[in-house]
């Protein structure tokens, strides 16, 4: 029997729906059909390469027939691509100030930068700031 993941946004109670897998880790035909078509609303497709896109199309052409994936060593590389698809922009920008943040931790730690400036540490754990590191680094 498959479960959903759900989320919940803030206040509003607004409710995102990621792929569905059952309890033994086998992704199902509707849990990647979703996938397949949230990845083509969104255009995060496009940014696939041809693997990829060929595994996810060769799965799906499986899992309709056979009805899911059992395969543990597919699994990973399918939930892999999901997240790919499922991916939004914000997503994208607070990733990459994720890394920059960490590097910067790093290098703060190696150089003794932060006895001089205690207060970059706390800005560096700070999700605006790292935010902000994303749209930083996007733009350089």
């Amino acid at each position: 029997m498959d479960y959903l993941i759900f989320s919940f946004i803030g206040k509003t109670g607004k409710i995102i729906y990621t792929y569905g897998e059952n309890k033994k880790g086998m992704l199902t035909y509707e849990s990647l059909l979703a996938g397949f078509r949230r990845g083509m609303r969104n255009g995060n497709w496009k940014r696939l390469s041809v693997f990829e896109r060929a595994l996810l199309l060769a799965s799906l052409s499986y899992a309709k027939i056979r009805g899911r994936i059992v395969s543990r060593h597919l699994y990973m590389r399918l939930a892999e691509i999901l997240e790919k698809l499922k991916e939004t922009p914000a997503m994208r920008v607070f990733r990459r100030g994720l890394e920059k943040a960490c590097e910067l931790l790093m290098y703060g730690e190696r150089r003794g930068l932060f006895s001089w400036a205690p207060s970059l540490k706390e800005w560096l754990k700070d999700p605006n700031y790292i935010f902000w590191l994303g749209t930083a680094c996007h733009v350089s």
